[in-house]
């Protein structure tokens, strides 16, 4: 039986940094904005109920549509703009009016970050905001994980699973009972619960380690 891992990257990009947690507090965007993913990373710290939760999610999907409408939009011009330079004589004026097309369309972009964000930070508590500000400071102090410190964590661990697993695959051995546990992956990290995701990840490799022993 083979893991069915594919949708792994997906799901872990799901959410993407917008602004990093960790930035200096003097940036005003970094110290009282609030990117998705360290809400769904930090919900049960700050109380997130179920109806914000998906309410953030649908905020996200949403996003990502618009989001992947402006990156075409920004390719185009970029590679429009690169054309114009390639040329052995260059049209001074028309590149730079291409120019003021990507930064038009990178304007565009940053824009509608800005407005997830916005909107995601209206729909948390004055008590939330505060708690998500604590967590900003510690994670910028080393004392809690960032969003983008769990990913690589995440991923490190399912990587492992992964090898082992193609491992049993080759020597015939029955990887069932480690694709089960893995079958409850999937809804943990649509729901952003990446605590949750990454106990289920060491079940998993807690399982395989045992293994390994019994079969020496």
């Amino acid at each position: 039986m083979k893991l069915k891992t594919a949708s792994f990257g997906i799901l872990l990009s799901l959410t993407w940094p917008l602004l990093a947690a960790q930035s200096p507090p003097t940036d005003p965007l970094a110290e009282n904005l609030f990117p998705p993913e360290l809400v769904l990373q930090y919900q049960s710290d700050i109380g997130l109920t179920e109806e914000q939760r998906m309410a953030l999610i649908a905020d996200v999907q949403k996003a990502q549509e618009r989001f992947s409408d402006l990156q075409a939009r920004l390719q185009r011009e970029v590679e429009a703009l690169g054309a114009l330079l390639k040329k052995e004589q260059v049209e001074e004026q028309a590149a730079l009016a291409q120019f003021d097309k990507v930064l038009n369309q990178e304007r565009d972009m940053k824009r509608a970050h800005l407005a997830l964000v916005l909107g995601i930070r209206s729909k948390l508590t004055r008590e939330q905001q505060a708690k998500l500000r604590e967590i900003k400071k510690k994670i910028g102090a080393g004392q809690m994980r960032s969003p983008e410190e769990v990913q690589r964590v995440l991923e490190g661990k399912m990587k492992k699973i992964q090898e082992t697993v193609e491992r049993w695959q080759n020597d015939g051995r029955d990887p069932s009972a480690v694709a089960e546990i893995m079958q409850g992956l999937e809804p943990l990290m649509k729901q952003g619960k990446h605590k949750d995701a990454e106990a289920l990840l060491d079940r998993a490799l807690k399982l395989l380690k045992d293994s390994e022993k019994d079969n020496k």
